[in-house]
């Protein structure tokens, strides 16, 4: 990991035949970052390119403090890559802009929770409000073409924040993204999760709530746990979602812009906005036992749930404690050759203990875990017809306290199918 302060790193999308680069799995110490120990991020698309990104690393202390802090964020584009890649370079600089903002006094975590909620929803008001600014500028058409793309296309976000003068964590979840924190219970022995963020999306009771309450008029929004056809109910971008009548129909026309939410489907559209980017915010203090915290888009969570994901990183973190006695493999077993209801789902009667680096660990056990060929069979599968297997996943798994867990040799490495197949580990040189 680069030793410059305030540096967040940035995952590229990369196009065309470096497809395979999307695949990276590495891992990164951060012993200089007091209370983390050492991190693991994956990534395999489905889209091409592929519509996740994600960004990490660490940053002077917003707060005036002398130790650095820490940040990871992963970010699930729809309908297009445009608005995740603007995230991984805009969403840190409002972040520590409103961090900063706060001032001199000792903040508390309803400050820096207010902070964060300004910083994601004056950059989303930026995106999206812009776009009139765009169309009625002197810019050239494929200039505005240009500018106005990351406001048709949308992404929800996941940001955590790691003080470590507090040993606390700060989660700003926007959609449907989701962080998890397991810690081991001294008591007897086994991991459990402590914070699980909601996903926010038209299925979740609150939100259904919070939206009609916003429209009483308008009952007709919300259907088949979507927002006008929309699944996550907070998100960045999506202008189709919050553009008045008026703008809408004039991107529409003038400028080709998406066709989503569906006039002849969703006739009732009014104005809205029907979509936030404001997060739920959550605080957590991280406790003295051993901890680790799970960010992931969802191409994770349709194959495995919360509970599961933190029994197999505690399970993998008990197995690799002790490096000496090497790396369990369970044995692989034979798959079916055809796809039905048990692909790319995790059944823990398959589950595999191979991997050295912890991301890695959880997709290859939600893509079918030791039946090999049922893995290498998901991964063979490319965009489009990929998508109908799995999604965009995107894995970082942070470990918190003294000891690194599961690192192996220093090196540096393009991941690939080939990364799954033989449960190597990749490390970047930076």
């Amino acid at each position: 990991m680069a030793r410059r302060r305030d540096q967040v790193r940035a995952r590229a999308v990369v196009q065309g035949r470096d497809r395979d680069a999307q695949r990276g799995a590495f891992s990164y110490s951060a012993r200089t970052v007091g209370g983390v120990a050492n991190y693991d991020v994956a990534q395999l698309a489905s889209n091409s390119p592929i519509e996740d990104a994600y960004v990490h690393g660490r940053f002077s202390s917003p707060l005036g403090g002398e130790e650095d802090w820490m940040a990871w964020a992963v970010f699930d584009g729809h309908c297009g890559w445009q608005t995740s890649k603007l995230l991984t370079k805009q969403l840190m600089p409002f972040v520590q802009k409103a961090l900063r903002d706060i001032g001199n006094k000792k903040p508390t975590d309803g400050d820096i929770q207010q902070a964060l909620q300004t910083a994601f929803t004056k950059l989303d008001d930026m995106l999206v409000t812009s776009a009139k600014e765009t169309i009625e500028g002197n810019h050239s058409f494929p200039e505005k073409i240009r500018r106005l793309e990351p406001a048709f296309a949308g992404s929800c976000a996941l940001l955590a924040l790691y003080n470590p003068s507090t040993k606390s964590l700060h989660i700003a979840s926007t959609g449907d993204c989701r962080a998890v924190v397991g810690s081991k219970d001294a008591n007897n022995n086994t991991w459990t999760a402590m914070l699980e963020t909601v996903d926010q999306t038209g299925a979740n009771e609150d939100e259904k709530a919070r939206i009609q309450a916003q429209f009483p008029d308008e009952p007709q929004i919300l259907a088949g746990g979507r927002i006008w056809g929309m699944q996550p109910a907070r998100t960045f971008g999506d202008g189709g979602w919050k553009w008045d009548k008026d703008l809408r129909a004039r991107l529409r026309k003038e400028y080709n812009a998406t066709a989503l939410p569906s006039s002849v489907r969703y006739s009732g559209y009014k104005t809205g906005p029907y979509l936030t980017a404001l997060p739920v915010v959550t605080t957590v203090q991280l406790p003295a036992a051993p901890s680790f915290m799970i960010l992931a888009t969802d191409g994770l969570w349709d194959t495995m749930s919360s509970e599961e994901a933190v029994d197999l990183v505690g399970r993998w973190c008990d197995k690799k404690k002790d490096l000496k006695v090497g790396f369990d493999s369970n044995a692989s077993t034979s798959s079916p050759t055809v796809f039905g209801d048990i692909a790319c789902r995790y059944d823990s009667d398959f589950s595999t203990f191979r991997d050295r680096n912890a991301a890695v660990h959880l997709m290859r056990n939600g893509l079918g875990g030791n039946r090999d060929e049922l893995v290498r069979a998901a991964l063979a599968f490319t965009s489009p017809a990929a998508r109908y297997i799995r999604d965009d996943m995107t894995v970082q798994v942070v470990f918190f306290g003294g000891q690194q867990i599961g690192r192996g040799r220093a090196r540096s490495a393009t991941a690939s199918a080939k990364a799954f197949d033989e449960g190597r580990v990749f490390r970047s040189r930076e």
